[in-house]
């Protein structure tokens, strides 16, 4: 019979829980390749600039496709709590609706290597 202790269910616990978490990079893009967004994913990441703009923090992310998108941020700079991971929380959001998402965007920088769709 296997006996599991206390440290050994909570370290158990974290790990699966870590597994859980979203995940940023889900896309994976060879050297000579560009992640494609939408012209409506483009316009709603401006709208989303407009919203941090000041210095508020935030992130924006985007569907695999590059059609689907959300965000999240802080509206107050200087209240803004540097523990929040806003790039889980954007996406969260966005896989909300059943996307697979990752992070396009981290406040106003983009970290992916993009391209707008014709």
């Amino acid at each position: 019979m296997l006996k599991i202790t206390k440290p050994v269910l909570a370290a158990l616990s974290l790990i699966i829980m870590a597994g859980c978490q979203p995940q940023t990079g889900r896309v994976s893009l060879n050297a000579d390749e560009k992640f494609i967004i939408s012209r409506g994913t483009w316009d709603y990441y401006q709208k989303y600039l407009q919203v941090i703009s000041g210095g508020s923090r935030g992130a924006f992310a985007v569907s695999e496709d590059g059609y689907y998108a959300a965000y999240t941020y802080c509206r107050a700079a200087q209240a803004c709590f540097s523990y929040i991971n806003y790039s889980a929380e954007a996406v969260k959001d966005c896989a909300s609706d059943g996307q697979k998402c990752i992070v396009f965007a981290k406040d106003d920088e983009i970290v992916v290597d993009y391209s707008i769709a014709p």
